[in-house]
């Protein structure tokens, strides 16, 4: 597998192939960065940290760029592409290269890894059974590749976001659960008084969250 990343193995080998946990940094950070939270999730899940493509200096990556200008944020619709190609790639060559479950495929994502969780989310979903995007926004580079609502209506988003948050405004969530429900996915909305962090009521909705979606998914069809 051609990317850097961290893996935690189910706890206990399963007799099948194991539910996969995709995690998404933010902009700035690496496979490290939500890789210490690997420990509480479901031990059925197998966890693997992805490092984002783009390097802003050494030991730093981000998903895409975004600039601010008098006239508001500008986002880099070529490397925002480009992370959308590669992290397709890069999950299918994780399920085949570790012999996860393809059926089985779940995102979590912060800030610019919540918002690349939502693009896949949008218009790659056809194997992914859940995604939770923590303080992530909508990108409009990737609405022309968006899948049909019928390809897309299988899925379940827990979409989470603090009130306070200064970085990416609450605000974005809000749209992004609109477009979600529109298509008809559905979806969990869960906002709290904190800024742009994983609190840990965040991460405990978001723990049940997968929980559930796992037993869910492994019951049967979603």
């Amino acid at each position: 597998m051609n990317f850097t990343y961290l893996l935690r193995r189910p706890a206990t080998p399963p007799s099948h192939r194991p539910p996969l946990l995709v995690l998404l940094h933010g902009k700035g950070a690496n496979e490290e960065d939500l890789f210490g939270l690997a420990q509480y999730f479901d031990p059925r899940f197998m966890v693997i940290s992805l490092r984002a493509p783009h390097e802003m200096a050494s030991g730093y990556y981000r998903w895409y760029e975004r600039t601010e200008t008098l006239q508001g944020s500008v986002f880099d619709a070529a490397e925002i592409e480009t992370s959308r190609l590669w992290l397709i790639q890069s999950i299918n060559d994780a399920v085949m290269g570790l012999g996860a479950d393809p059926q089985q495929v779940h995102v979590l994502g912060f800030s610019q890894g919540g918002a690349m969780a939502l693009t896949l989310a949008l218009t790659a979903p056809r194997h992914l059974r859940s995604v939770v995007s923590i303080a992530g926004r909508l990108l409009a580079a990737s609405a022309p590749y968006a899948a049909t609502a019928e390809a897309i209506s299988h899925l379940t988003l827990l979409i989470q976001h603090g009130t306070q948050d200064d970085m990416v405004p609450h605000a974005e969530s809000v749209a992004a659960c609109a477009l979600f429900a529109e298509l008809g996915v559905k979806l969990g909305f869960k906002e709290y008084t904190t800024g742009h962090t994983i609190s840990p009521a965040m991460l405990k909705d978001a723990l049940d969250f997968l929980r559930v979606r796992l037993d869910a998914s492994l019951d049967g069809p979603a």
